[in-house]
């Protein structure tokens, strides 16, 4: 014989989530986490490596520039640039790209500037005006790496 509590208890609308609803949201969700972090992180380097490279690109256009005063990229010095380009710390070995730092280094007959990014990757641009080509353009990372 039936009560009207059972009556009642079985007319109600169920509530919640069962167990398995639960774990099998879980389980997407872990997943699509699993794809998407990686993903992220990704981006997140190579727009800390864009940084460095953007950052080694206006050091370069302020070191061309004392050169043009100059005409002797000896005679162009770390003063001399850094009053062309106060936003860019120039030093011969502090090169953090986070603190906006370049190293360079200055030669008879060119320079060497590198910036090191947030990723940990270092990019080099050396300009040697007797060497063939007069440009190059490197990184740490080997032939991975992209300019």
């Amino acid at each position: 014989m039936r009560t009207r509590i059972d009556d009642h208890r079985a007319a109600r609308p169920r509530q919640g989530f069962t167990l398995i609803e639960v774990l099998i949201v879980t389980v997407v969700l872990g997943l699509l986490a699993s794809l998407a972090i990686p993903a992220f992180l990704g981006q997140r380097n190579k727009a800390n490596d864009a940084a460095a490279k953007s950052l080694v690109r206006s050091a370069v256009s302020a070191v061309e520039a004392a050169f043009a005063d100059t005409q002797k990229y000896d005679d162009v010095t770390v003063a001399r640039v850094q009053a062309i380009e106060p936003n860019i710390a120039f030093d011969a070995t502090a090169d953090d790209a986070r603190a906006n730092q370049v190293a360079v280094a200055f030669s008879a007959d060119g320079f060497t500037i590198a910036s090191t990014s947030f990723s940990g990757t270092r990019f080099i641009f050396t300009k040697d005006i007797t060497a063939t080509p007069t440009v190059a353009r490197t990184c740490d990372r080997g032939p991975t790496c992209q300019w």
